[in-house]
């Protein structure tokens, strides 16, 4: 099968200070930080969650949902393709990187605006 086929992805990416590691399939998983604080992501199923924790006491795997995610650094979820589908089980590394990246992008723009109030 060739949707079976995954292999582990570096994300590097300078101008964000984002570090990390693309693994697995069903689930798809990504960990590293970004800055000094620690990201997970899960792609399973048809959906995706991508938490980071600022308070290193607090697993960034354990921020599950948006009220965790406000508490402890920052949650986002999604469906992925159409439900029923099992498109996020076998995601493509580069779509998981973008993924990523765009969450951290939306994370920081959060600090931003919260340091300007």
């Amino acid at each position: 099968f060739e949707k079976m086929k995954n292999s582990d992805k570096t994300i590097n990416h300078l101008g964000l200070k984002l570090n990390g590691k693309i693994y697995g399939l069903a689930p798809v998983q990504a960990e590293g930080t970004i800055d000094t604080n620690q990201f997970y992501f899960r792609a399973k199923y048809d959906e995706w969650s991508f938490a980071i924790s600022e308070n290193p006491e607090f697993d960034p795997v354990d921020i599950q949902n948006i009220e965790n995610g406000l508490k402890y650094g920052f949650y986002k979820e999604s469906e992925y393709a159409k439900k029923g589908s099992y498109s996020a089980s076998y995601m493509d590394p580069t779509e998981t990187e973008k993924i990523i990246i765009e969450c951290c992008k939306e994370y920081q723009e959060i600090k931003k605006a919260k340091k300007r109030n």
